[in-house]
């Protein structure tokens, strides 16, 4: 991980020895007293934090001696076609990692509906995804998670974006570059599950106002359609043009 995450912000904090960060900093890191490490605080700053003290039992302390303000999320949300859960963890992670405000799962008409009762959603597993993509990014922004029953009622809840897009191979009018403006507030991109929109699903985003559009003649895996879209949105709203990145 390039930045370790913590729910609370601390001046300076014990971790026990069974602690998964304690054991990360001591067994891969090699922490010693004095190393300096990287800390973050849930939707907050980021911090420079260190080994101020190693405990025999494993446990340490980390005080903190600086901090700065994280990157801010994209106002970008994806509204995506329940896949199946191994695809979905992915997902979950690379959006997490992108900086995305919020991932939206529906169960898609040509989806399977055992999907939404698999551990992934029945336990904290989706929550450690989002976690461990934002520590990735040397981020702190936990991307919110929804999951709808229907197409219509993820819609609703979505209502209020300055731009919202289908992608679709197969009815779509033009590029995805082709439909986004030059600049805009925010935007909501669907992606479909792995057998496709159905005919009335397709209906249901016409009758809403949103734009069907593709990103090339190649048939992408979710999580890679997924990457590809919040990137070339970002871009071509003018998303990253003011972002940078500084080490504390």
């Amino acid at each position: 991980m390039n930045l370790m995450l913590f729910d609370d912000a601390f001046e300076s904090i014990r971790l026990k020895g069974d602690d998964p960060r304690a054991q990360h900093l001591r067994k891969v890191l090699r922490a010693e007293v004095g190393t300096l490490v990287f800390v973050g605080f849930v939707n907050g700053p980021r911090a420079r934090a260190k080994v101020t003290e190693l405990e025999a039992d494993g446990g340490l302390r980390l005080e903190v001696i600086g901090t700065e303000p994280a990157p801010a999320p994209l106002p970008i949300t994806l509204l995506i076609g329940l896949p199946r859960p191994h695809t979905a963890k992915r997902i979950l992670f690379e959006a997490a990692s992108l900086g995305v405000t919020g991932i939206h799962f529906f169960e898609a008409e040509r989806g399977e509906p055992s999907y939404a009762q698999s551990s992934l959603w029945q336990t904290d597993e989706w929550r450690d995804r989002i976690r461990l993509g934002t520590e990735q990014a040397f981020s702190t922004h936990l991307p919110q998670v929804a999951m709808h029953a229907d197409l219509q009622s993820a819609i609703t809840a979505l209502h209020g974006a300055a731009v919202n897009v289908v992608l679709d191979n197969y009815e779509a009018a033009g590029a995805l570059g082709e439909v986004l403006p030059d600049a805009g507030a925010s935007a909501v991109i669907a992606l479909g599950p792995e057998r496709g929109w159905s005919p009335n699903e397709r209906d249901v985003f016409r009758r809403n106002g949103w734009k069907l559009a593709h990103m090339g003649a190649h048939v992408l895996r979710a999580e890679t359609a997924c990457v590809a879209a919040v990137s070339a949105t970002a871009m071509k709203l003018g998303l990253w043009r003011e972002q940078t990145t500084t080490v504390l």
